[in-house]
C-alpha cells in the first residue's frame, strides 16, 4: 500500500477514466459473473510465459471494455452480442500485449519506484477535492472499492502503465523520419478530394460471359506467372499434446485442498443480489409525488396478477433494462445509488420494494436472488482448482518431455521418421504427425497457423530436426521431410482459378466498355444525371478524401483516390476498374499541397509519422515476444469464450 499522497495535484491522467467509466455511467450495467465455469477470481485465465492474467484481472478489463461500447452505442451488451464482436478474444488479446509489454520492460531491467506511482496517482482529479487537494486515504478507498478495485490492484495497474509507456517511449526514440518522409506524409493529408460517381458492378455482366477451353489456355499462356506456385514445404513431427497430458493428469482430494487452504483469498466472494425495478423518472414533467402515484398503480398491477417483466416493458423509463422487462442482473455493494442499494440489499427473494426514491426518479424493486459474501466452499470451486493444477501440471510435463525428447534424438541420431513415430509410441501424450505441403503464408495441417513452426521449417534443410518449438496445443519436434521449390504450375493444376480469373477480366471489361461510351457522351453534353438515368444506377456521392482514405461506398479503392488526385475540380475521370467493377466519377471539390501550410505543420506532422512507426514496431515487438514466450489458456476459458 502507498502510504503517503501530496496535497498539491497538477496534471490529469488518461488512466483513472477506465476507472470512472465503470462506476459512474454504468450503475444500473448488470456486473454479475461473466465466468460461468466457476473460475475463481485470482486464478489464471491464460498465461503468457511466466506471467499470469488472472479471471480478475480478465473480468475487469471486460467490464472496462463494455462499458466503453455501451456508452458508445447506448445499448447493453449482452453475452450473445459480445460473441459476436468477439469481445471476449479483444479484451484477453490487449491484456496478453500488456503482460508481453510488461516482460519487455523487466527483459530492459526497467524499474518503476512506489514515489513515481504515488506521483502518478496524484495527478488523478476523480481524487481531489474541491480545493484540488488529495481526498484522503479513506475516501480514496471508497473511490476504489465502488470501482470494484483494491488499492494493491489500481496500485499496481498504474506501476505497469508506467511500465510499459517507458517500453514505448524507449522504442520510439530510435525512429529517425528523414524531410521528405515528412513531406510525403503531410502531401498525403493536404491533397484531397470529393467527388461524385456512377458505378457499374461486374457481377451485372456475369449472364454476358462464356469461356471458350482455347481462350482459357490463351489467357493462361500469357499470363502462367500470375499462378506460379510457391515454395512449399513438407514436415513429419512429435506433437506434445497439452491437453491430452492433462487428461491423464490426476490431481488428487488432498492436493485440491491444500492449495485451497494455501489460497483462500482467491476464493472470496462479496454478497450480491439479482433485481429488476421499474423507474419512473423525475423532473419538469413529473412531481415525485406523481411518480409515486404511478409505482403505486403499477404495485398493484402485479398484486392483481400482472407480471412483473410486461409492466416494467411498458411503463419503465429506463432504457437500458426495459426490454428486458426491467432486469439488472446481478450487482454487489458499491455499484448502485445509496438508496437503491439499500433498499434492494434490506429485501428478501421474491419481496417487492418501493417506491424507493433516488436520483433517477422514484423505483419499484423485485428482489429476486441473493448471493451472501464470505469465502466460498470447496465442493464449489474443486473443479476449478482441480483443472488449474492440471493445466499447470501438464504444461510442465509437455515442455518437460519435449527437452528429453529433442536431448535424445540428437544423442542417439533419430532423423529418420520411422524413429521418430516409434518414440512417439513409447511416450503418453506424444503423436507422430506429417504436414500436407504449406507455404509460409499457410496455416499447417494439424497446427494451424504458428510462425515458429513455418520458421523453422522453412530455416531447415530435408531431413534436418529442429529444437522443441512451441505450438498452440503445445509442443512440438519437426523434422523437415521434403522441400517443394516454387514453380509455374500446368493449366489442370490451376484450371478453377485460371477460369475464375479470366471470368471476372471480361467482366470488368463489359462493365468499363459500357461506361467510356457513356464518357462520350458527357463529352457530347450529356450530364451525369442523364447517364445515370439510362444506365439505370444511382449518383453517389463522396465525402472529402485523402491518398489510401475510405471513399464512400467504394471503400479504400487506391485506384480511384489517385486519379481523383491527379483532377482539378469540374474534371471527369475514369472509368477505373478494380475487381468489383469500372466507376466514371465528377470532382466536385479539390484541395492541393500549401507549401506555407506545410511549414507550419512540418513538426506536427513528424511527431505524427514517428507515433505511427513507433506503434508498428510496438505491433513487430509484441508478435516476436508472444511467439517466444507462448500463451496458454485456462481451458475454462478457452471452451467458454474462445470464438
Amino acid at each position: 500500500m502507498l502510504k503517503v499522497f501530496r496535497d498539491n495535484l497538477k496534471y490529469l491522467s488518461w488512466v483513472l477514466w477506465l476507472v470512472i467509466l465503470v462506476f459512474v455511467v454504468f450503475l444500473f450495467t448488470d456486473f454479475g459473473s461473466i465466468n460461468p465455469t466457476g473460475g475463481i477470481a485470482g486464478a489464471a485465465a491464460a498465461r503468457v510465459g511466466g506471467y499470469e492474467i488472472s479471471y480478475g484481472e480478465f473480468e475487469q478489463a471486460y467490464r472496462q471494455q463494455e462499458a466503453r461500447l455501451e456508452q458508445l452505442y447506448g445499448d447493453r451488451i449482452d453475452s450473445e452480442t459480445a460473441r459476436q464482436l468477439g469481445l471476449y478474444n479483444q479484451v484477453m488479446e490487449s491484456l496478453i500485449a500488456e503482460k508481453i509489454l510488461q516482460a519487455e520492460g523487466d527483459r530492459m531491467g526497467l524499474e518503476v519506484s512506489d514515489e513515481e506511482v504515488r506521483d502518478e496517482i496524484l495527478k488523478f482529479d476523480v481524487f481531489k477535492n474541491e480545493s484540488g487537494v488529495f481526498v484522503g486515504q479513506e475516501a480514496y478507498q471508497s473511490i476504489l472499492r465502488n470501482a470494484r478495485m483494491t488499492p494493491d490492484s489500481f496500485e499496481e495497474s498504474v506501476r505497469q502503465e508506467i511500465l510499459t509507456s517507458r517500453v514505448r517511449s524507449i522504442l520510439r526514440q530510435n525512429i529517425f523520419v528523414s524531410d521528405a518522409e515528412v513531406e510525403e506524409s503531410y502531401r498525403e493529408q493536404a491533397e484531397r478530394a470529393k467527388i461524385r460517381f456512377i458505378r457499374l458492378a461486374a457481377s451485372d455482366f456475369a449472364d454476358q460471359v462464356t469461356l471458350e477451353d482455347a481462350e482459357v489456355a490463351e489467357f493462361f499462356a500469357a499470363n502462367r506467372e500470375d499462378f506460379e506456385i510457391p515454395e512449399r514445404r513438407v514436415a513429419d513431427y512429435l506433437a506434445i499434446d497439452r491437453t491430452e497430458l492433462q487428461a491423464t493428469t490426476e490431481i488428487q482430494d488432498s492436493e485440491v485442498a491444500a492449495f485451497y487452504d494455501q489460497n483462500q483469498a482467491d476464493y472470496t466472494r462479496e454478497e450480491q443480489v439479482q433485481a429488476r425495478h421499474i423507474l419512473v423518472r423525475t423532473g419538469a414533467d413529473r412531481t415525485v409525488d406523481e411518480a409515486k402515484s404511478v409505482i403505486a398503480e403499477a404495485r398493484a398491477r402485479i398484486a392483481r396478477g400482472e407480471s412483473f417483466a410486461d409492466v416494467a416493458a411498458e411503463i419503465s423509463d429506463d432504457p437500458g433494462s426495459k426490454a428486458r422487462g426491467g432486469d439488472l442482473g446481478t450487482f454487489g455493494r458499491g455499484q448502485m445509488v445509496p438508496p437503491f442499494e439499500e433498499a434492494a440489499f434490506g429485501a428478501s427473494p421474491g419481496e417487492l420494494v418501493g417506491p424507493v426514491e433516488t436520483s433517477f426518479g422514484v423505483h419499484l424493486i423485485e428482489v429476486l436472488g441473493r448471493t451472501e459474501g464470505g469465502t466460498q466452499p470447496l465442493d464449489e470451486v474443486a473443479t476449478s482448482i482441480r483443472n488449474r493444477l492440471a493445466l499447470e501440471r501438464a504444461q510442465t510435463l509437455a515442455e518437460a518431455t519435449a527437452t528429453e525428447l529433442a536431448e535424445r534424438i540428437e544423442r542417439e541420431d533419430l532423423t529418420d521418421p520411422e524413429a521418430l513415430r516409434a518414440l512417439a509410441d513409447e511416450e503418453t501424450g506424444v503423436t507422430f504427425l506429417s504436414t500436407s505441403p504449406f507455404a509460409e503464408g499457410d496455416a499447417v495441417s494439424g497446427i494451424g497457423r504458428s510462425p515458429a513452426f513455418t520458421a523453422a521449417a522453412f530455416d531447415a534443410e530435408a531431413g534436418e530436426v529442429s529444437e522443441p518449438i512451441r505450438i498452440p496445443r503445445g509442443w512440438a519436434i519437426l523434422r523437415l521431410r521434403e522441400i517443394e521449390e516454387a514453380r509455374l504450375p500446368e493449366l489442370d493444376e490451376v484450371d478453377a482459378d485460371v477460369r475464375s480469373a479470366l471470368r471476372e477480366r471480361k467482366q470488368v471489361e463489359l462493365a468499363a466498355a459500357e461506361l467510356s461510351a457513356a464518357k462520350e457522351r458527357l463529352e457530347g453534353g450529356a450530364s451525369v444525371e442523364d447517364l445515370a438515368a439510362d444506365l439505370g444506377v444511382e449518383i453517389e456521392e463522396s465525402a472529402e478524401f485523402g491518398a489510401g482514405e475510405p471513399i464512400g461506398s467504394l471503400g479504400a479503392n487506391l485506384a480511384v483516390a489517385r486519379a481523383a488526385l491527379e483532377l482539378d475540380a469540374g474534371a471527369i475521370g475514369g472509368p477505373v476498374t478494380d475487381s468489383n467493377g469500372a466507376v466514371l466519377f465528377e470532382v466536385t471539390e479539390r484541395q492541393r499541397f500549401d507549401p506555407a501550410s506545410f511549414e507550419q505543420e512540418k513538426e506536427a506532422t513528424r511527431s505524427a509519422l514517428v507515433d505511427q512507426r513507433a506503434n508498428e514496431m510496438l505491433g513487430a515487438l509484441i508478435s516476436a515476444r508472444r511467439e517466444e514466450l507462448g500463451v496458454v489458456y485456462d481451458p475454462s476459458f478457452f471452451e467458454n469464450f474462445q470464438s
